[in-house]
């Protein structure tokens, strides 16, 4: 479960020409946006003060000039040279409104005689699941233990929490499989 919370200081911003935010950017502000039901607000967050990850199915407690509110990660757009932030996407939720992420998998126990039998191969990294905001899980743990060569881990093999389902999937995908040399 998402036990945990993170919380972010953010400032209203008016401008948004291209030269204003680079001008941010470059005082070590981050540039975004919140879309919800009381509209789009247009922020901006030092870097100071984001996570070092960025969890999209954890709630976020986010404080803009003073006034809290709660959002879900939707997007983050990263520098690939510099690995910071430099636009991100939030969206406004209530902790018990139904929701669809994308959750990552967390794939654990694999074993040394499993490595030597065969190639682990992970197929499905992440899978989009629905809940209630404050249920969502931030990651799902995916037992590989008792694979053989040839065989594969699937969605039925997962045991999410009780109120959130998978979005859309077949029980039958392979989530990730042990295969011959």
């Amino acid at each position: 479960m998402s036990l945990e919370s993170i919380k972010i200081v953010a400032q209203n911003r008016t401008l948004s020409t291209k030269g204003a935010l680079r001008e941010m950017r470059q005082q070590g502000l981050v540039p975004a946006t919140v879309f919800g039901k009381s509209g789009t607000k247009n922020i901006s967050i030092p870097v100071k003060n984001l996570p070092k990850q960025h969890p999209r199915s954890t709630l976020v407690d986010l404080e803009i000039d003073g006034k809290a509110t709660t959002v879900l990660m939707r997007d983050v757009q990263v520098d690939p040279l510099k690995d910071v932030p430099v636009h991100m996407d939030f969206q406004e939720v209530a902790k018990s409104e139904i929701v669809k992420v994308k959750v990552p998998l967390n794939f654990v126990g694999l074993t040394r005689e499993q490595e030597k039998e065969g190639s682990f191969k992970i197929l499905l990294r992440s899978l989009l699941v629905k809940g209630p905001a404050n249920q969502l899980p931030s990651s799902l743990s995916v037992d590989v233990s008792r694979l053989k060569v040839d065989e594969s881990a699937h969605i039925g093999d997962l045991t999410l929490p009780a109120e959130v389902k998978l979005a859309s999937a077949s029980r039958n995908l392979a989530l990730a499989s042990l295969v011959r040399f």
